[in-house]
């Protein structure tokens, strides 16, 4: 029985070992891969083996390794061994049984001496080739050579950190140096190895730039106090601001240009719609400039210009040159938008219909895709470019806004007449109406406290100048110096404290406070952006000539408003007062007033009461004045002796420099009396039984002047 048993396991050991010295157990010998629990022989076999190793208990752990060692006793039972395979199936189901087959690994096969020719496969295994990773990780690109770029941007930044500090001289290199390592590749980038101390060395750079950049800044708004020219020369004319940078602006923005007169065109275009409707205003009655107190003042000219180039683009124009030859298209349009309007109460009372483009969309119907073109070419923007480069009062009056007296908008168009006329010259100043004939001209500098002082350059006006002469041109009387002062200090002093939200256009505008005396910059307010920033025009010695351009850009800080301009009120006051007087002609007969008003003023008499004369059938018809009187104080405006003196034409005269005349309301109320009847069949305008001079006559009567009346 015995003998059966071992007969029995030695069998089993043999066809184990044939099985796994078959290809399959020395590929995964091979492997290296450790038997499942399933897969393990049972370790209680071992101990019957003749041939096992002296430690039974070790031979479970040989497993595989022992493959080769069992072949030699495959002879012993030759016979057999087809027999029992049978039944090599039925035990290792019995492998898993064994408590100590988990313990079995082969990491114990080294144990074994004896095990030596089945031990060759685990010296080869290939998860021993896993170290070639760890051969390859060696740090090969820092023994390899790096390219030339690199190496010569890591050379350059070296040769900065040796300096002793980095300054703006560097700037050029450590630019150079940027826009080189720039052009690596990102592999490359990471090969600079002193990529950190470049980036410290751009930051010092960046800041000695700022700080460069802030004190030029400075030492410009110091030029621009003091009056340090841009330019010295000894030729006759220097260069200076032009217009060239608004023509440009309205050229590409807004397709659009204008000859160099058209502001004359503007003005006979509204002279001659009065003549044909036998319209006057006070202007034109007194000979003098437009004020507050004219009632005809043209405000949409901008508009009339925006409807000009809507008819225009429907005939397919694309550009549009303003000149003369517009003339005949503008006053069509002109008469559209400004019908004379009559005040039903009082014929005499006459205005314009001043209409915009609402009312021209809507009387005309334009669709809705059509009217891009009008908005566009009445926005502020267009607005104001138009009234810089051709200063004519029309634009400007649209541009700065209803609200503003025409005494601010004559200055600011005074002012714009200049751009492009006239160059910075510390201490400049001029008094002359119109155009100084000096301008241009060399002259050397004289005025102490410019670098320019001594140097020798075209002749024009520094900042308080070109204010001063602005006003004097803008009300046509040199005696304006005096209101406005002589300097940016004196311009100072004599101008009042205003709010932001109280200023207007015309007001002037400083940079400094009054601390700065004569090291200051003035200039005049001239409107507001779209954005609602305030624009200032002012002679900059930067630009050396008159510029137009944001007041904060410019380092304007500190508004004032001058005294003598009519306050709101007043020029509300003006307008009724001269509602009053326009479109009525009067005429005076024998009247010569030879002593002084002043008498006239402290005796409150009559100055003249002649006798009635009838109107002639031969048209040689006379107004007879009943009463002239002079009423009102003007002894405080009239100090020396003013004469008035008349002179007939063609049997009618023209008194026109009485400044306020109208009949008593009882007389008007009553109606005209039989004279004034034969006047109007006699085409005789009006009647005048009282003639009044009434308020301020210093705007029409120059002192120690002799004025006639025709």
């Amino acid at each position: 029985m015995k003998n059966k048993y071992l007969t029995k396991c030695l069998c089993m050991t043999i066809i184990s070992a044939m099985v796994l010295s078959g290809p399959a157990a020395v590929f995964a010998a091979s492997d290296g891969g450790a038997f499942e629990s399933g897969e393990q022989i049972d370790d209680s076999y071992g101990e019957v083996v003749p041939t096992a190793v002296p430690e039974p208990t070790q031979v479970p752990t040989v497993e595989p390794t022992q493959a080769p060692t069992e072949p030699t006793q495959a002879p012993v039972e030759p016979t057999q061994a087809p027999v029992e395979p049978t039944q090599a199936p039925a035990e290792p189901t019995q492998a898993p049984k064994p408590t100590h087959s988990p313990t079995a690994t082969p990491t114990q096969t080294p144990s074994s001496p004896s095990a030596t020719p089945t031990q060759a496969p685990e010296a080869t295994p290939t998860p021993g080739t896993t170290d070639t990773p760890e051969i390859t990780s060696t740090p090969v690109p820092s023994e390899a050579p790096v390219s030339e770029a690199v190496r010569d941007i890591i050379d350059r930044i070296d040769a900065l950190s040796l300096l002793e500090d980095i300054t703006l001289d560097q700037k050029d290199e450590i630019h150079k140096i940027r826009k080189a390592y720039d052009a690596l590749s990102d592999s490359e980038k990471s090969l600079v190895s002193n990529y950190q101390l470049f980036l410290n060395m751009e930051k010092k750079l960046k800041k000695l730039e700022d700080t460069k950049e802030k004190e030029e800044k400075e030492k410009k708004e110091a030029e621009a106090i003091e009056g340090d020219p841009l330019y010295y020369t000894d030729m006759v004319s220097n260069l200076h601001a032009g217009k060239d940078f608004y023509l440009n602006s309205l050229q590409d923005n807004y397709q659009l240009s204008f000859s160099d007169d058209f502001a004359s065109v503007m003005d006979e275009i509204e002279k001659e719609y009065k003549a044909k409707n036998k319209l006057a205003d006070v202007s034109d009655t007194t000979g003098g400039v437009t004020s507050s107190a004219d009632t005809l003042l043209v405000r949409n000219w901008q508009d009339i210009l925006a409807v000009y180039i809507y008819e225009q683009s429907q005939q397919g124009v694309t550009s549009y040159i303003l000149d003369g030859s517009c003339k005949a298209a503008l006053a069509d349009i002109f008469a559209r938008m400004n019908p004379v309007i009559r005040d039903s109460s009082d014929i005499t009372k006459v205005s314009y219909g001043n209409y915009h483009i609402n009312h021209y969309i809507k009387e005309n119907k334009i669709p809705k895709d059509q009217r891009a073109v009008l908005k566009k070419y009445t926005e502020t923007d267009c607005s104001l470019l138009c009234a810089v480069v051709t200063a004519a009062k029309g634009f400007v009056r649209e541009s700065v806004g209803d609200s503003v007296s025409e005494e601010r908008v004559n200055v600011i168009t005074s002012a714009y007449s200049l751009i492009g006329k006239v160059g910075y010259f510390w201490g400049g100043k001029s008094l002359v109406l119109g155009d100084d004939p000096s301008w241009g001209t060399v002259e050397t500098v004289t005025a102490e406290g410019s670098k320019s002082t001594g140097t020798r350059r075209a002749y024009g006006l520094d900042c308080s100048g070109f204010v001063t002469w602005a006003v004097v041109n803008g009300y046509q009387n040199q005696a304006m110096e005096a209101s406005v002062g002589n300097g940016t200090s004196d311009q100072w002093g004599k101008a009042n404290v205003v709010s932001e939200a109280d200023a207007q256009p015309g007001d002037l505008v400083f940079q400094k406070g009054p601390e700065a005396g004569v090291n200051n910059h003035v200039g005049i307010l001239c409107g507001k952006t779209e954005a609602g920033d305030w624009i200032a025009v002012h002679c900059s010695a930067s630009q050396n000539g008159v510029t137009v351009g944001e007041a904060y850009s410019a380092s304007f800080r500190y508004i004032r408003q001058p005294s003598f301009y009519p306050t709101i009120q007043q020029a509300a006051q003006m307008a009724a007062q001269g509602a009053q007087n326009s479109n009525t002609q009067y005429f005076v007969t024998d009247v010569k007033v030879t002593n002084t008003l002043q008498d006239i003023i402290k005796a409150s008499q009559n100055v003249y009461d002649p006798a009635n004369q009838p109107f002639t059938s031969e048209g040689n018809a006379q107004v007879v004045v009943s009463d002239v009187t002079v009423n009102n104080a003007l002894s405080d405006l009239l100090q020396s002796q003013t004469v008035l003196e008349e002179t007939e034409a063609g049997g009618q005269s023209v008194f026109d420099v009485i400044a306020e005349c109208y009949p008593p309301e009882e007389e008007a109320a009553a109606g005209p009396s039989g004279d004034q009847e034969q006047a109007e069949e006699a085409g005789i305008p009006a009647f005048v039984s009282e003639v009044y001079v009434d308020n301020s006559l210093d705007n029409v009567l120059d002192t120690g002047t002799s004025t006639e009346t025709k």
